[in-house]
């Protein structure tokens, strides 16, 4: 399941831009994690700048030494983040 490979990469964010996209096996992954400074709690979403397939999952602990920015950021996340399309469970 396509679902289960993005779960086994995102598990080794700190590798992920020489893993290869479950879609299209190209090495163009990125991730952010978006959440609270102080308790590391938030949420994830993870893409191939190559296909646009991706994973959102919420209510996550932010690893140690992840890219994360706060919950109150002043970014433009639209900026950072491109749309993908979002691989669900089922899939």
């Amino acid at each position: 399941m396509i679902f289960q490979k993005w779960l086994k990469i995102i598990k080794d964010f700190k590798n992920i831009s020489d893993m290869e996209c479950p879609h299209c096996n190209k090495k163009s992954l990125d991730y952010l994690y978006i959440g609270d400074e102080e308790t590391k709690i938030g949420y994830l979403q993870a893409w191939c700048n190559n296909c646009l397939n991706g994973i959102h999952i919420s209510r996550v602990k932010i690893p140690d030494g992840a890219k994360m920015l706060p919950f109150d950021t002043k970014e433009n996340l639209n900026e950072i983040i491109p749309t993908y399309q979002k691989v669900t469970p089922e899939e």
